[in-house]
């Protein structure tokens, strides 16, 4: 079971004009008051679910060596609300949440539903600073969707360059999971939206379908004639070697578990599965990949950003840095004895709670690396200087070692919060 989360705050904001603002911000933790996460527009805003995403939040950063605490928000809005009503509920939330947001309480990011242009407009009401450092999430998430879900497949016995594979959701995350699994020579034989699937059995043209998809969105799988055409439900009980939830979070339940027809679960959605929808895979022998590791790539590629990579540099790095975490958590998780999901996820808060202890007890306001960052984003140093300054400490967090492992059993065995 999560713990507790450290703060919540809910809004129901009724207006006289019928406009309806309900909101709610969850934050697992913080570091020095501050916490980061996605802000969603969605259907629901179970805080259940926001707590689960939070907390996969504070685990991805303190796996990344991210000093902030994680968080998650939603604004509950209809399935493809207009442009107009968005911004509407954006303006209702800055008045709302203003304090929250622009004492960084709650750093917003942009998730379902919401662009960058979004968060920057809803910075703007709360008047807080916007980032000027961009990472393609999207790109990152699926480069190290894809690695996890190879790698997973060695570990079922599949080589990947022979492996099948069905993607769920074909926004920004699920089209950059269908290119990096194409690349790696994996047969992508059926995709996904809410308006329809498309399979075929010799693999899907992913390089047409992806630009497709950008330009007239999910109606794609109408207008694609090469595959055939199915009901959205269909591609999940299709027989395949991998299937990648990239969707909705808490869009698989025990049931829908128990129809996969699938060797490997890969998600590139955060907290895909519902409570008792990993133990039922794990019952019938399906290897699932934490999302807390496949999903991480957004976390990391963002951390480079502020230090001064370039896009190039971002994506080489996250392939270098993330294969060596593969290998690494694997082999601590053979030597602890310990199921790979929950090893990652003692080992990831204790390194959170580590950083943590160390930012918030470290003399002056910043350590080094931080520092460095803060200088780049205000442009005071050039971007190939800060590489080089932040690069070193990057690289000691993506060391991962024997003795952190220790610590981490230990801190657990000690029965510390978490």
């Amino acid at each position: 079971m999560d713990p507790v989360p450290e703060r919540e705050a809910h809004f129901n904001v009724q207006l006289s004009t019928g406009a309806r603002l309900q909101a709610s911000v969850v934050a697992d933790s913080t570091i020095r008051g501050c916490s980061t996460g996605g802000l969603s527009l969605s259907v629901e805003r179970d805080p259940a679910l926001l707590s689960r995403l939070a907390r996969v939040r504070t685990l991805q950063h303190g796996l990344m060596g991210e000093p902030v605490g994680g968080a998650a928000a939603a604004i509950r809005a209809p399935l493809g609300t207009d442009s107009g009503l968005k911004t509407r509920l954006l303006e209702l939330l800055s008045e709302a949440a203003g304090p929250i947001i622009s004492g960084r309480t709650f750093t917003p990011l942009a998730e379902v539903g919401l662009t960058d242009a979004d968060i920057d407009f809803l910075l703007r009401k709360c008047g807080a600073r916007r980032s000027r450092f961009r990472s393609d999430s999207g790109d990152h998430v699926g480069t190290t969707v894809a690695l996890s879900a190879v790698d997973a497949l060695r570990r079922a016995g599949v080589r990947h360059d022979r492996a099948t594979a069905s993607i769920e959701g074909f926004g920004k995350v699920g089209s950059n999971v269908a290119l990096e699994l194409h690349e790696r020579g994996l047969k992508v034989v059926a995709v996904s939206t809410r308006e329809g699937a498309l399979f075929d059995a010799d693999g899907l043209d992913i390089p047409e379908l992806v630009p497709l998809a950008e330009r007239v969105g999910d109606g794609f799988v109408r207008k694609y004639s090469e595959a055939d055409r199915l009901p959205s439900a269909e591609l999940r009980v299709l027989s395949v070697d991998l299937f990648c939830p990239c969707a909705l979070p808490w869009g698989i339940d025990a049931q829908t578990a128990s129809r996969l027809r699938c060797k490997v679960v890969a998600p590139g959605a955060t907290a895909p599965l519902r409570p008792g929808g990993e133990r039922m895979l794990e019952g019938r022998g399906v290897v699932y990949v934490s999302d807390v590791v496949s999903t991480c790539g957004g976390v990391l590629g963002l951390r480079l950003a502020r230090a001064g990579y370039s896009p190039r540099e971002q994506t080489a790095s996250i392939e270098r840095y993330f294969t060596s975490l593969l290998e690494c958590l694997e082999g601590l998780a053979e030597r602890e004895a310990m199921r790979l999901r929950e090893f990652v996820e003692l080992y990831s808060q204790e390194r959170f709670e580590r950083m943590k202890q160390h930012a918030e007890t470290v003399q002056g306001d910043r350590d080094a690396s931080s520092l460095v960052e803060w200088a780049y984003g205000n442009r005071l140093l050039p971007a190939k200087l800060a590489r080089r300054l932040a690069g070193r400490a990057i690289e000691l967090d993506m060391s991962f070692d024997e003795l952190d492992s220790m610590r981490a059993v230990e801190w657990a065995r000690l029965g510390q919060p978490g």
